[in-house]
């Protein structure tokens, strides 16, 4: 028990963290013995958690200067116009690509519905998530 608490920690942690995020967390975490279901549960659940964290806190981070200018540059990045114009597809579609952490400020800074984040972001972190574990496991069993 206490081992699989270790493993499951250890795969939110990844998956809520940026640069590792979801990516790695499954991959590591199914290496690391925990099982698949499990490596899709805890990386997603620590990959979505800074979405409702973002969204519920966005005004009260924005009163930190240094945070504020970090908030302001992603909020105006390159992918701001196809989130404004298509929403929760391009949200479903691109969290994967810039990561949950960036794709909920920039749906924040737009004022995109919460509820529409939510759903988009947590669907593209579960399916993303299923595809990593799926090739994840046919890769260690062509190992084995």
């Amino acid at each position: 028990m206490l081992n699989y608490l270790l493993l499951a920690v250890t795969a939110w942690f990844m998956g809520f963290f940026p640069m590792f995020e979801i990516y790695i967390a499954i991959p590591v975490s199914m290496a690391m013995g925990l099982d698949t279901i499990s490596s899709i549960v805890w990386a997603g659940l620590g990959n979505f958690l800074p979405v409702p964290l973002i969204a519920f806190f966005y005004r009260l981070l924005a009163k930190s200067e240094r945070i504020k200018n970090w908030l302001e540059k992603l909020t105006n990045s390159k992918y701001k116009n196809r989130i404004e114009k298509q929403g929760p597809l391009v949200v479903l579609l691109l969290t994967p690509i810039i990561g949950s952490w960036a794709v909920a400020v920039i749906a924040n800074g737009i004022g995109m519905n919460k509820t529409k984040l939510f759903i988009s972001a947590g669907g593209s972190i579960l399916l993303y998530g299923i595809i990593l574990a799926v090739l994840t496991h046919l890769g260690i069993d062509v190992v084995s």
